[in-house]
C-alpha cells in the first residue's frame, strides 16, 4: 500500500482503538514512518496490535522494517514507576549498586557542582528499565499509591531530575518520609534510598 493509502486508511485511528492510547503515524525521513505514543503498551504489545492490524486488514500497516516504534514516557510514569520502586528492597538494590558503580568510575569523581549525582542517575536508570518493561506504567501500583505520586509530581514540578533528588533526599521534613514511601522487609524505614556509605 502506498503511503498516501496507509495515511487515508487512518491505521494510528485503527491502533489507538486496539491499544486504548492515542497513537500518531509520522513520516520519518524518505521511506520510513514513526509510530508514537506516551506510555499505555510496552513496545512490543504495540508490535503484536501491529502484527494484528496488518493480518486484519492487509496492506494497511508499513512493512516493519520501515516502522519506528516511539514510546514516549510521561512525568506521570515516572512518578508511579518510582513510587513502586521505593517498596522494593531488590530495587534499591540495584540503585545502591549503580550509585556504587557511578561512584567508582573516573567520569563519576569530577562532578560539577549542581549536578545529579551517582545515586541520582542510578535511580533514574532504574526507573527507565521498569518502564520499558510495564505496560500502562503511568497506573498507580497500589490504591495507596496514588497521593504520593500526586505529590511526587508537584513537589518535583513534574521534572523527572527534581522527582529523583527529592525521593533520594527523603526525610519526614521534605515531605516524603519513611512513612510514606519506603520500608525494608523487616519493616525498618529507610530514610534515604542511597546514602555515601552504604548499601540497601
Amino acid at each position: 500500500m502506498s503511503d498516501r493509502g496507509i495515511r487515508e486508511y487512518g491505521l494510528d485511528g485503527e491502533l489507538a482503538r486496539v491499544a486504548g492510547v492515542e497513537v500518531r503515524l509520522v513520516v520519518d525521513g524518505f521511506a520510513a514512518w514513526g509510530l508514537e505514543w506516551v506510555d499505555g503498551p510496552t513496545v512490543d504489545r504495540m508490535r503484536a496490535h501491529v502484527a494484528a492490524v496488518r493480518a486484519g486488514r492487509r496492506g494497511i500497516a508499513p512493512p516493519e522494517h520501515r516502522l519506528d516504534y516511539r514510546r514516549r514516557q510521561s512525568p506521570r510514569a515516572w512518578a508511579a514507576r518510582a513510587v513502586a520502586a521505593m517498596r522494593d528492597v531488590s530495587s534499591l538494590r540495584a540503585v545502591a549498586a549503580g550509585a556504587a558503580l557511578r561512584r567508582n568510575h573516573p567520569a563519576g569523581r569530577n562532578r560539577r557542582p549542581g549536578a545529579l549525582r551517582p545515586e541520582d542517575h542510578a535511580l533514574l536508570d532504574l526507573v527507565q528499565r521498569l518502564y520499558e518493561g510495564s505496560a500502562d506504567p503511568e497506573r498507580a501500583d497500589r490504591p495507596e499509591d496514588e497521593p504520593l505520586i500526586r505529590r511526587l509530581l508537584a513537589e518535583g514540578n513534574q521534572s523527572r531530575e527534581a522527582m529523583c533528588r527529592i525521593l533520594n533526599d527523603a526525610d519526614p521534613e521534605l515531605g516524603f518520609g519513611a512513612d510514606d514511601l519506603r520500608r525494608t522487609e523487616s519493616g525498618r524505614p529507610i530514610l534515604r534510598l542511597v546514602s555515601e556509605d552504604s548499601s540497601c
